[in-house]
């Protein structure tokens, strides 16, 4: 009651702050621009992508059909790739790389997730700044090269989301019996990998997109496009973890992965980076401490 609590405030503080949708320009059809049909046809595509996220395996087939749609954005605008964003994005994945490679050294991510979020985190950072330059929803510091604004919007993430954190660890995340954990600085370099990934791929470039998918059906009213978006994305985030399917959408994906998109489309990414961060590190916090505590008693 007092996480759904914190989000419902949490989200009316974002909602209710911040630039309004109503300033979000227009957006013209992807297909067959002269017909109705043209604005509908993305709305029953997203709806059919939904479903199948729902009832597939965890989403899956959502994530390669994201791959193939980060390599065609990148493709269709390559004239407007620009140096700054795409070494950004190379220095980012570095960072997640060193900060997740316990993961690895430990299998706590399985290696074939870890190689795929680290490879499309570059892509997925790049085409999302490409898409948020068309469709104006939300923004990146980092696209946009002003990174101590970067690091005051990370730093805020971190701040809203200390009690998502708190709970996130009080419900037993991120698991038992991990005792790998025994360096002071893992707690804080492990969040970076998956602040990092993960945001590039179901916030910045996945709401973007979608977004700029349903806009045209919606243009006398934005903010339907907006809610189904981050709605989309927080289910779709929900989905790709663990969990019964009931707890992957109401607990991961309503209470942790929507305070996170709107955050993203009403703030800017780096907001969302650290909203990520701050939750998933308080909770390796305590399993550090835990570990320290086993060999204290050992």
């Amino acid at each position: 009651m007092l996480h759904g609590a914190y989000v419902a405030i949490l989200l009316w503080y974002l909602v209710h702050t911040g630039s309004s949708v109503k300033q979000l320009p227009d957006l013209r059809p992807l297909l067959l621009q002269r017909w109705k049909i043209g604005q509908l046809i993305p709305v029953l595509a997203i709806v059919l992508l939904l479903a199948l996220a729902t009832f597939s395996d965890g989403g899956g087939d959502i994530l390669f059909l994201m791959m193939i749609s980060t390599i065609w954005t990148l493709l269709v605008w390559r004239r407007d790739i620009r140096l700054r964003p795409a070494v950004v994005g190379l220095v980012i994945a570095v960072i997640a790389f060193l900060g997740g490679l316990p993961f690895w050294d430990n299998s706590f991510v399985g290696k074939s997730a870890f190689v795929i979020l680290l490879v499309f985190a570059p892509p997925m950072f790049i085409a999302g700044g490409l898409l948020l330059k068309r469709t104006g929803l939300g923004e990146s510091q980092l696209h946009a090269g002003r990174y101590g604004k970067a690091l005051g919007s990370f730093l805020w993430g971190c701040l809203l989301f200390v009690p998502l954190g708190l709970f996130n660890a009080a419900s037993g995340s991120p698991g038992i019996g991990l005792t790998w954990v025994t360096r002071v600085w893992m707690p804080f370099s492990l969040p970076w990998f998956s602040a990092i990934t993960e945001e590039a791929m179901f916030r910045l470039f996945l709401v973007s997109l979608v977004y700029f998918m349903l806009r045209p059906a919606f243009n006398k009213s934005p903010a339907v496009a907006v809610v189904s978006a981050v709605l989309f994305s927080a289910i779709i985030f929900g989905l790709g973890h663990d969990g019964t399917l009931l707890d992957r959408i109401l607990i991961t994906g309503l209470l942790y992965g929507l305070p996170m998109a709107v955050i993203f489309a009403k703030r800017d990414w780096e907001h969302a980076v650290g909203a990520h961060y701050m939750i998933n590190m308080i909770p390796w916090v305590m399993v550090f401490l835990e570990s320290l505590s086993l060999n204290v008693n050992v």
